[in-house]
């Protein structure tokens, strides 16, 4: 196997900022609907990510996978917590 690494190849931008939001979006689920702001834009950047780095030969094909999946996790998790807090406080 050949590993040869292109030096001129730069990380996309908008898959970093994908997996920032992800991350974001999980740690934030607490305040529900800023969890779910930050899990949508992250998925939206991490899939415009995925189509730029394929257009322009650039890295970031994983981290803007992980944004995704972050993103997707991040905002199921808030909807979850927001219906269960919801149900929660109309029994009482």
């Amino acid at each position: 196997m050949d590993h040869n690494i292109d030096l001129n190849r730069k990380t996309n931008g908008k898959a970093i900022a994908s997996l920032i939001l992800g991350v974001l979006s999980i740690v934030t689920i607490i305040f529900g609907g800023i969890g779910v702001i930050c899990g949508v834009v992250g998925l939206i950047l991490g899939i415009i990510a995925l189509k730029e780095i394929k257009r322009f030969d650039q890295e970031g094909r994983r981290m803007a996978i992980s944004g995704i999946v972050c993103s997707i996790f991040g905002i199921v998790l808030a909807i979850f917590l927001i219906v269960i807090s919801y149900m929660a406080f109309m029994s009482v």
